[in-house]
């Protein structure tokens, strides 16, 4: 059997590949919009003396302490970019729906020493902040996310072949694709397998959630939201693969029937939620 993991994935890239009929300037206006209720804009705060600067100088601030990069600049145009420096304290994004996360994914990126915030995993020397300064940012900022999603997986697997051993489950981890994990099991094993791999997602989980301060665990986050199981390798457990080559698909060419996808309710109703035999 197969056992497997997905999860979905969009990007604002697709904006024009959907709605072909928009032009390249509603493209551009329709991505900035997002950007800006999702990441924010961008503001500077300001340190006690550069608040104190601002209110001399009758500029607005938001939450007592940012000002916007237009009232910024003119804070450098007055006092000199080196004097202004020194009043700044960090620059942040805000008032985004994702504006807390892109404030933390930058804080760990320009760090002294850039580590994810799970395993500890560090960022080559090469780009730390002492060698290039604020240069290669976004590519900072992507390896922060890219490598917790490594230190994700390796929780994972580890976490689900612990499982395995410990109870007695017969398989073993087969390939990884992006975002799905796929394990080869035993036929009699495939429901405890799948009630495994989603208790090493509720432990990876909430590892996470510690890590990052965050004393909740949501429900819809802590399982996934389906397993397959599967006696063949396919994008969808339940796709009868038709194609030019096979038309009639893969029950009635080849007699290999749909598999399953199941939700944590439904694996724990299949093993009374016990991984032991």
């Amino acid at each position: 059997m197969v056992v497997s993991m997905e999860q979905g994935h969009c990007s604002s890239m697709l904006l024009r590949t959907f709605n072909p009929s928009l032009t390249a300037a509603e493209v551009t206006e329709k991505a900035e919009l997002l950007y800006i209720s999702t990441k924010g804009v961008r503001m500077y705060k300001l340190s006690k003396k550069g608040q104190s600067v601002a209110e001399d100088m009758d500029l607005p601030l938001v939450d007592s302490c940012l000002v916007s990069h237009d009232n910024w600049k003119l804070i450098c145009d007055v006092h000199g970019y080196h004097s202004a420096s020194k009043m700044l304290s960090s620059r942040v994004w805000y008032g985004g729906s994702e504006s807390h996360l892109f404030n933390k994914l930058e804080s760990i990126a320009l760090s002294d020493h850039p580590s994810t915030p799970v395993l500890a995993a560090s960022l080559t020397r090469a780009l730390e902040k002492q060698h290039v300064g604020n240069q290669f940012q976004p590519s900072r900022v992507n390896w922060v996310v890219q490598s917790s999603a490594v230190d994700y997986l390796h929780l994972l697997l580890v976490s689900c072949q612990w499982m395995f051993r410990c109870f007695d489950i017969s398989g073993r981890f087969c390939i990884s694709i992006h975002d799905e994990v796929r394990y080869l099991v035993k036929s009699e094993d495939r429901y405890r397998a799948g009630l495994a791999l989603q208790y090493a997602n509720l432990y990876t989980r909430a590892m996470f959630s510690h890590k990052l301060g965050l004393r909740d665990l949501p429900m819809s986050v802590a399982f996934f939201s389906g397993v397959d199981v599967d006696r063949v390798l396919r994008k969808e457990a339940t796709l009868d693969c038709k194609t030019p080559s096979n038309p009639i698909g893969m029950e009635k060419g080849h007699g290999i029937p749909n598999g399953e996808v199941l939700d944590i309710y439904q694996l724990v109703n299949k093993t009374n939620g016990q991984l032991r035999k």
